[in-house]
């Protein structure tokens, strides 16, 4: 006999587990596991890291709750709530916190909650509630209440999309009200949330392009720190949550107007202005030349927008819906850019680095520029080759003497009446 697989005679503990629960127990559950475990991703290394190091005073003991405050600083600045340190206010936000956030309850919610509106507003809430009280705790004296307010609505606006998304891909779920959109605003929504996936891919490439062009920089910037294995572990850690605020800065890098990275200092295609800089390996893949090719940086954006024009070619045409189509595309392009520039924005310390990022007007209006150029190229190409085509048509027609003639049938043979006497 063939034994069967464990899992065709039984379900998983996941499931047993999830079919007991009552479904708002479900939603309730989604938010608390999320919770602690996105706190996880930034106490488990903080821990290690000060396990590993040696205490200041040659002593064997272990400050695990400065490790513990440490990490609640981390994870509330990755959800947007600022550190206030020595004077100085740390508001750069590493976004990979709230996308890490954000992976962690599609999974627990496609696992546990369940397709009702109250789990998912149950699954949202509890999140939320869950982050106002770690922004309470980690919060100093005389902030408590805005630092748990924020928490709990940067929180939210996470959990929203994050905890339907993973209803969605277990159950299918599906909102009606989505239907009494229009096509064209659709079509529209689609074309320009494309075209802001290909210019953040592009940037995101390029972006490893510097990274492997300053690998030397970036390996005797890590070097010069000397950190044991479980504090350089710790750094790469909370450096990897700030790759993609550095992607967001690309796209900037990318569209023309670049950023800066500490006053006096500006990162463009045609433009390079370098100041000092903090000893931090990540800032080593910072772009280190401008000029010449990279002067025609801007111009991929055009492709990029042409591009996603092009594929969408069947669903947008050349009508005045498709016109409105192509407004709702460039008017979800400059939101979009305003958000990705406005997201990685803030102050990464006292002094010149009270400011880094880019200016959220310049990305936005060239951005989108650029977008509506690459939009109108395809536009203008279509209908060129459209009017050529039926030109072409219309010569190769062959010539007439005069009006067309309309031909008419043979009458049909008229039959004498019978008895008629021929």
């Amino acid at each position: 006999m063939v034994a069967m697989p464990a899992d065709s005679t039984r379900p998983a503990r996941l499931d047993r587990l999830r079919a007991a629960l009552p479904g708002w127990a479900g939603g309730a559950l989604t938010g608390l596991q999320a919770v602690a475990l996105s706190y996880l991703v930034v106490l488990a290394p903080a821990l290690a890291a000060v396990a590993g190091a040696p205490s200041l005073d040659g002593s064997a003991a272990v400050d695990w709750a400065g490790a513990a405050t440490v990490a609640t600083s981390v994870w509330l600045l990755g959800h947007g709530v600022p550190i206030v340190f020595g004077g100085a206010t740390l508001s750069l936000v590493p976004l990979g916190m709230p996308l890490v956030s954000a992976a962690i309850l599609m999974g627990v919610a496609r696992r546990f909650a369940v397709k009702t509106w109250t789990s998912w507003a149950l699954g949202v809430a509890t999140f939320a509630a869950g982050a106002a009280v770690i922004g309470w705790l980690g919060s100093p004296d005389g902030s408590r209440e805005a630092g748990a307010l924020r928490a709990a609505l940067v929180c939210a606006l996470i959990a929203a999309p994050a905890v339907a998304a993973g209803i969605w891909r277990a159950y299918g779920a599906r909102l009606h009200l989505l239907d009494v959109i229009p096509d064209e605003v659709r079509a529209g929504l689609r074309l320009g949330l494309g075209t802001l996936a290909l210019v953040v891919s592009v940037a995101a490439a390029i972006g490893g392009v510097w990274a492997v062009l300053g690998m030397d920089r970036i390996a005797t910037l890590a070097s010069d720190l000397r950190m044991d294995p479980l504090g350089a572990g710790a750094l790469a850690i909370a450096e990897t949550l700030y790759v993609p605020t550095l992607v967001c800065w690309m796209v900037a890098w990318l569209v023309g107007p670049g950023f800066v990275v500490g006053t006096g200092s500006l990162y463009a295609p045609d433009t390079l202005t370098v100041d000092a800089l903090p000893q931090l390996p990540l800032l080593g893949a910072l772009p280190s030349g401008s000029g010449g090719w990279w002067t025609w940086a801007p111009v991929a954006v055009v492709a990029l927008a042409a591009l996603a024009r092009a594929f969408l070619g069947r669903r947008i045409g050349l009508d005045w819906a498709s016109a409105r189509s192509a407004g709702v595309a460039i008017a979800a392009v400059a939101l979009g850019f305003a958000a990705l520039t406005a997201a990685s924005r803030g102050a990464a310390g006292p002094g010149r680095l009270e400011q880094v990022g880019a200016e959220i007007v310049p990305v936005t209006l060239i951005g989108t520029a650029l977008v509506a150029a690459g939009y109108g190229a395809v536009w203008a190409t279509v209908a060129a080759w459209r009017w050529a085509r039926g030109r072409l048509r219309r010569d190769d027609a062959p010539a007439g003497s005069g009006a067309p003639v309309t031909p008419v049938a043979p009458a049909a043979p008229v039959r004498e009446p019978a008895g008629s006497g021929r």
